[in-house]
C-alpha cells in the first residue's frame, strides 16, 4: 500500500507538470499555431480533433455530467481540459523537434 501512495503522487507531479510546461511554452505554442494557420507545419489530426472537440465540450452546454450539479458537474469539464493540454504538451515538443530539424537543414 505504501508504494502505491508513491506511484500516485508522481503521477499527480507529472500531471501537474504538463500544465506548467505548456504554460512555459506558450510562446513556442502560439508560433505553432501560427505557423499551422499559414501552412508551415502540419499538426497531427488527432492533436486538432482534439483541441476542437476539447473547446467545444467546455463551451457549450452540452455534458455527460450537468454542471449545475456542484463540483461533480465539473470533473467532466476539467478532465477534458487536461487531455487537451496533455495532448497539446506533446505536440508543442514534436514541433520543437520539427523546428530543430528545419535548422540544421
Amino acid at each position: 500500500m505504501k508504494m502505491m501512495s508513491r506511484y500516485t503522487s508522481v503521477r499527480a507531479g507529472n500531471n501537474l507538470l504538463n500544465g506548467v510546461q505548456l504554460f512555459r511554452n506558450r510562446k513556442t505554442l502560439w508560433q505553432m499555431m501560427r505557423e499551422t494557420l499559414n501552412g508551415h507545419y502540419r499538426m497531427s489530426w488527432l492533436t486538432i480533433l482534439i483541441v476542437v472537440l476539447s473547446v467545444a465540450y467546455i463551451i457549450f452546454p452540452f455534458d455527460l455530467i450537468p454542471d449545475y450539479i456542484p463540483v461533480i458537474g465539473w470533473i467532466d469539464d476539467g478532465l477534458v481540459a487536461y487531455l487537451m493540454i496533455r495532448r497539446l504538451t506533446r505536440e508543442t515538443q514534436r514541433y520543437s523537434r520539427w523546428k530543430a530539424m528545419e535548422r540544421k537543414a
